[in-house]
């Protein structure tokens, strides 16, 4: 696996090495759209993909005089979304090896713009919902189609850079739909939020389909669906990657149930945050943008096992701080937190290809699928819990969530002993 392929969700088909005259910058250039302009496009894809699946989680206490619904139930606006992000994950990786990585992106960004800017007519909680799981329906083939492309349409020893722009803008786009949402809200309702961010997804549309050329190394697959699903067959009797895929659960579980209810336990006294300080208080996402390529040179020194535990101990440090009574230290939990979150995610993403062994992508779709899933179960799961137990009730389930991770795949992901031969 190249170094550049550590936070990818999922990994590329291999194809023949380009040749000398396409690796020429100038022939590029000569061919298609400046390269600060293809690049600038897979950045905004990136930021295209998460925008909207979170940009519900701080506004969930002003959504709750509008719709008059129990925590539980405002929690379903994520659980909605990220539970359609999983069952599309597996599948969206089909379709661009079927109809090619630039139409699939195409397409499926048209789809989560113009089901944002839908959901803005919602007039009741379920009606927002059946539009927030559309829109998670669409998100899957954005960065599947992405990083497919990227791995074929850029010469090898460019592939880290560029993939690393794409990480940094899912990063900048999870964090700026969150403050973008909190801050329309605040001023115009928070249907303008949704016009918004659908209108600022079309646009970054129209930036995309101008800036990435046609697919110049595309290969349809001849697979189809019956080939993907014998891949699913024998992964699912493999127990290391069955327990790395309980892993991603953990991970995200972990990730949405903090950053959902620490909302609501910062709305309430004696914080009292309004819909401004709750949009801010997602800049912490914003640690992602160096944590993660961290994560891939701690990785090649230490060990992708060693690495992962010390990432739990770090977000376990960040939550405990988060129980202190200064905003400060919230924050600087919350902080820990992320950036514990989204190494973690780079060393079990970067673990599940070479569990595989074959099959690879459809391995990783396997462990995507169950990543969302864990993510809309944080979502909705702990809502009994913030009602018996409070704030202090999410940490510690979020602290057992952790341990359990570091354990399994401390004792998963145990290098295979090499036997000396004669």
């Amino acid at each position: 696996m190249r170094r550049g392929e550590l936070a990818s969700p999922y990994r590329p088909r291999i194809i023949p090495p380009m040749s000398t005259t396409a690796l020429s910058p100038s022939l590029q250039d000569a061919a298609g759209p400046p390269e600060w302009l293809r690049r600038a496009a897979v950045t905004a894809a990136g930021m295209c993909a998460f925008f909207t699946m979170y940009l519900t989680q701080g506004l969930l206490p002003s959504l709750q005089s509008v719709f008059h619904a129990s925590v539980a139930e405002l929690s379903l606006t994520i659980t909605f979304t990220t539970l359609a992000v999983a069952v599309a994950a597996p599948f969206s990786g089909i379709a661009a090896d079927r109809f090619g990585r630039k139409r699939v992106l195409l397409v499926s960004l048209a789809g989560l713009g113009l089901s944002t800017l839908l959901a803005a007519t919602a007039t009741s909680l379920h009606g927002l919902l059946v539009w927030r799981a559309i829109e998670g329906l669409c998100i899957p083939g954005v960065f599947t189609a992405t990083v497919a492309y990227i791995s074929e349409e850029w010469p090898p020893s460019e592939i880290p850079a560029v993939t690393a722009l794409y990480i940094s803008g899912s990063v900048a786009g999870g964090f700026s739909g969150r403050f973008i949402a909190g801050m329309v809200t605040a001023h115009a309702g928070w249907q303008a939020a949704f016009v918004v961010l659908g209108a600022i997804n079309l646009l970054f549309l129209l930036l995309i389909a101008r800036g990435l050329p046609a697919s110049r190394r595309f290969a349809a697959s001849r697979g189809g669906v019956r080939a993907a699903l014998s891949g699913f067959a024998l992964h699912l009797r493999n127990p290391k990657l069955l327990g790395t895929y309980a892993i991603g659960f953990g991970i995200l579980f972990s990730q949405v149930c903090t950053f959902t209810y620490v909302s609501f336990h910062l709305a309430a006294p004696p914080y009292g945050f309004d819909l401004k300080d709750l949009s801010l208080l997602f800049t912490v996402y914003l640690v992602g943008m160096v944590a993660t390529p961290l994560a891939g040179k701690l990785a090649w020194k230490f060990g992708k096992r060693r690495v992962f535990v010390a990432a739990v101990v770090l977000g376990s440090g960040g939550m405990l701080l988060t129980l202190l009574s200064p905003v400060w230290a919230i924050v600087l939990g919350l902080t820990l937190s992320s950036g514990g979150v989204f190494i973690a995610q780079s060393m079990a993403t970067a673990q599940v290809p070479a569990l595989a062994g074959q099959a690879r992508s459809a391995a990783v779709g396997l462990y995507v699928l169950c990543y969302y899933v864990g993510g809309s179960v944080g979502a909705f799961g702990p809502a009994w819990v913030w009602a018996h137990a409070g704030w202090a009730g999410c940490v510690a389930l979020v602290l057992i969530a952790q341990l359990a991770i570091g354990v399994a795949a401390w004792r998963l992901w145990k290098p295979t002993p090499i036997t000396a031969t004669v």
